[in-house]
């Protein structure tokens, strides 16, 4: 009885444990996700898209909006960004890529 009820709670110990994130764990994470999208908006997108007046189109409060176009023309066009020197690497589209899907789940 003894061995059965030992190997009953080593099972119970070895069992994957469902993880379960904080609230503010996850805000830090969103935050930084869109804070290196931003960052890859600034620099390859900010330039040509700006108004006018010199004030740049995607910021921090206004990018969220932009997400389905961005998507719609940087995976699934492929226009932008435009110019055969301002490409995205690999990791700018994993970072824009990461932002958009963490829009999709919220």
């Amino acid at each position: 009885m003894k061995l059965i009820v030992l190997i009953i709670l080593a099972v119970i110990n070895l069992s994957p444990k469902p993880s379960f994130k904080k609230p503010e764990v996850l805000n830090r994470q969103i935050n930084s996700t869109k804070q290196d999208a931003f960052s890859v908006l600034n620099r390859n997108c900010n330039f040509c898209h700006s108004n006018k007046k010199g004030r740049t189109v995607f910021t921090l409060k206004n990018m969220n909006d932009f997400a389905k176009a961005i998507e719609y023309q940087v995976f699934l066009k492929k226009k932008m960004p435009k110019g055969r020197k301002n490409k995205l690497t690999l990791t700018e589209e994993k970072m824009l890529r990461t932002w958009i899907d963490s829009l999709n789940k919220t």
